[in-house]
Order: structure tokens, then C-alpha cells, then sequence
């Protein structure tokens, strides 16, 4: 009796779905029943890396590849779900066409990477896509044709090393207004971002720009956001007037559940006169993560304001930023102590600094204004063991008031 043969519709189905590609057409070979059976897929995964596996010549690989792919398309039956393709390809009407053939087939999520030099300019075609709701791209050149009106199903858009106007992306983000995930990594050829989402609730950015804001976005509950360079932010063009950035970028998104902040973020926000406390309280804000430079009067008084305004917040994760630029914040630690500072819901502090003066008064702040606090992690980075001594016998020395607050310290010495 051929077992393989007679498994039930259902169960041949499920190991297809678990199947790679290439291996589920593979299956025709098993049996007249199993023939072609892979057609009525609904998850197209091509990576070249796996489909030409056994070829090394780069020609060979690539009309393996399209090969594979056409016999594929031209024999599957049914509806696509997801199509997901990630090649060094570099003929664009080849993509184009398959594009085209999707946009026919309700396809709902797609993944698009290409790791050559020149990027791949999306067709027309793939705009007319209605019930897409899933997007991401790599290595890709968007402009958008004048017909677009959005993708009214899309949840979750992620663009990655993408190439695209800042006009382009304002249109495409305020037109896919159920959006609720954006992931923006290292784009290129948008510098300033503008955020219009009525319905997103999780934003990524990780990258170059001159500026950022959000104009609607009253459900944001998870924002994470990386600057690499500070010559880019601070370009005359940002504002640095009387309102600071941190109240014109973080002032308005009430909804924020946890916040990350890294590399010359700070540095950014800290740019005009930031205010002892936001016009708006994050009432839900549970968790922060930044990077700072404690040396750096500004960048201090900004992560003050996010303190006193997060009245909630139960997590904090700071380190240290190694930059040399040095402000005399003199008693600056001192003063605050005539302020009515109290981080009532303040549970878990993880810190990582250098040692210095600013980082251990800082600490000495968060022990004495934390009647909650339980665990106070340092990971400290000294460059001997003399300075990790120092250091620990002044954390250990520090008051605390919260009964239950522990420190747990980590040495590395360089």
C-alpha cells in the first residue's frame, strides 16, 4: 500500500505549506496524486540563495532563478496569500512582469529584497494592489504614480534601504490610513519625517534625518527611534527656537507605552530650551530606553522633563554615551533636590555609564526619588581596577528610599 499516496487532501496540504518551494515542487515526482498538487499554494517563498544552491556562475543562478519562478506562477491555481522574493536580479521587466501577475491574485503580504547596487524601481502595477496588508520592502526605489489612493487594507508597512522623496512617503503613509505598523531602516532620499496615522501603533526608524514629527498619531504606543549622525540634525534648517524639538517631536502622542531613544537622538531633542515638563502627561508610558551624554546640560534636563512628565513608569534603561563634548553642570544634581520630585511607580532601573561624577549623582537621584525601586542594574566600564573599586564603594554608600532597592553591579575593565 503507498502510504504517501493515500494521505488525506489536509495532511498533504500542511506538508507542502511546511515544505520550502523548491522541495514542494519536488513532490510531483512522488506520485500521480502528489502531481503538481504544490499549485494550489498559497505561500510563494523564492530566495535565491536557496533555489540555486548548487550553482556558484552568477548568470546560471539568475536564469535559474527566473526559470523556477515563471514555471511556478504559470502552473499555480488559486489565490496567493504571501510572495516573498529575495534575489540580486537586476532585470527589472522581469519583476515587473511578475508584479503584474500578482496584482491579479489578491495577493496579501509581500516581501521584495534585492541586494545589488542598482535598486529596483517598484512598477506601476504593484500600486493597484487592494487587499495587500502586509509590505516589506529592501533595497527598492518608490515614486508613487497619481493614481494612488493607498492600500486601505495595509496593517504593517516596513521599507529598508529604500530609496524615496519625502513627499512619496508623506502620500503613501496619510493614504494607508488602517496602518498600524512602520518600520523605516536607513532610507534614503527622505529627510524629513512626517508621520500622519491616525491608526499606527508601533513606529521604527532607524537612520539619517533633519527632522521628524508626528502630526496625527493619538494611538502610537511604541516609538524607537535611532539618529546616526548629529551633522545632519543639526543642519540650519531644524528648528531651534523658543519650543524645544523634544516638545515639537514627543508633545503630542499621548498613547506612548514605551519610548527608545538612541545614539544622536538626544542630542537632537535637546536642541532649543527644553521645559522642566511636557505640555501633556504619558499617563501609560510603562518603559524608556535612551542613550545619553550625562555631561551634556541639555540632553540632562531633557530626560528630566520625560521623568516628571511619565507619572507611570515602571522601567528605565539608560547608558552612557562616550561622546567628550562636557557642559559644567556644577551642582546641578544638588539643585534638584528643592524640586518635588517622586517617581512613585519606578520599579527597574538598568544603567550602563563610565564612572563619572554626573552618571553616580544621577543614580544618587533615582535611589532618593524611587520609594518603589527594586533592582538598580550598573554595568560599569572602567579602565582599571581601582576605578571599579571607587566606583562601587560610592553605589554601595549611596541612601535609598525604597526598602526593597537592590543594586546589582557589573565591573568590566578595559
Amino acid at each position: 500500500m503507498d502510504i504517501i499516496s493515500n494521505l488525506p487532501d489536509q495532511v498533504m496540504e500542511t506538508i507542502l505549506a511546511h515544505l520550502p518551494i523548491i522541495d514542494a515542487v519536488r513532490t510531483s515526482l512522488l506520485s500521480n496524486k502528489w502531481r503538481y498538487k504544490w499549485s494550489s499554494i498559497s505561500n510563494l517563498v523564492f530566495h535565491e540563495s536557496k533555489i540555486c544552491s548548487s550553482t556558484t556562475d552568477k548568470k546560471l543562478r539568475i536564469s535559474k532563478l527566473v526559470n523556477f519562478v515563471d514555471r511556478v506562477l504559470l502552473r499555480h491555481k488559486g489565490p496567493i496569500h504571501r510572495f516573498e522574493l529575495s534575489t540580486s536580479l537586476q532585470h527589472g521587466y522581469v519583476i515587473d512582469s511578475w508584479i503584474l501577475f500578482l496584482s491579479k491574485n489578491g495577493v496579501k503580504e509581500i516581501v521584495l529584497k534585492f541586494s545589488t547596487r542598482n535598486r529596483y524601481e517598484v512598477h506601476s502595477s504593484f500600486f493597484s494592489y487592494e487587499s495587500i496588508c502586509c509590505l516589506k520592502l529592501f533595497g527598492c526605489i518608490l515614486k508613487l504614480p497619481p493614481m494612488f489612493k493607498g492600500f486601505s487594507d495595509l496593517r504593517s508597512l516596513i521599507l529598508e534601504k529604500v530609496t524615496l522623496a519625502d513627499e512619496v512617503l508623506v502620500s503613501m503613509i496619510s493614504s494607508c490610513t488602517n496602518l498600524e505598523i512602520l518600520r523605516l531602516i536607513q532610507i534614503e532620499g527622505c529627510s524629513c519625517i512626517k508621520i500622519c496615522g491616525p491608526n499606527l501603533q508601533h513606529f521604527y526608524l532607524d537612520g539619517e534625518f533633519a527632522d521628524i514629527c508626528f502630526i496625527d498619531a493619538p494611538h502610537l504606543s511604541f516609538v524607537s527611534i535611532t539618529l546616526y549622525s548629529n551633522e545632519i540634525a543639526g543642519d540650519k534648517h531644524v528648528v531651534q527656537g523658543e519650543v524645544s524639538n523634544l516638545v515639537r517631536v514627543l508633545g503630542c502622542l499621548t498613547g506612548l507605552k514605551k519610548l527608545e531613544i538612541y545614539d544622536f537622538l538626544m542630542e537632537f531633542l535637546a536642541m532649543g530650551n527644553p521645559p522642566k515638563r511636557l505640555p501633556i502627561t504619558y499617563d501609560r508610558l510603562k518603559s524608556i530606553s535612551l542613550l545619553m551624554n550625562f555631561k551634556d546640560l541639555n540632553q540632562t534636563l531633557v530626560m528630566l522633563c520625560l521623568l516628571q512628565s511619565s507619572p507611570n513608569l515602571e522601567e528605565l534603561e539608560m547608558s552612557a554615551d562616550k561622546d567628550d563634548a562636557m557642559e559644567d553642570v556644577g551642582d546641578f544634581w544638588e539643585a534638584q533636590g528643592r524640586w518635588n520630585y517622586s517617581m512613585n511607580q519606578l520599579r527597574v532601573v538598568t544603567i550602563s555609564m563610565l564612572g563619572e561624577c554626573p552618571e553616580l549623582e544621577f543614580i544618587e537621584f533615582l535611589l532618593a526619588y524611587s520609594p518603589v525601586l527594586e533592582i538598580m542594574s550598573v554595568n560599569h566600564t572602567s579602565e582599571d581596577i581601582e576605578e571599579e573599586s571607587r566606583v562601587l564603594k560610592e553605589l554601595v554608600s549611596l541612601r535609598r528610599v525604597s526598602p526593597k532597592a537592590k543594586i546589582k553591579y557589573t565591573g568590566e575593565v578595559l
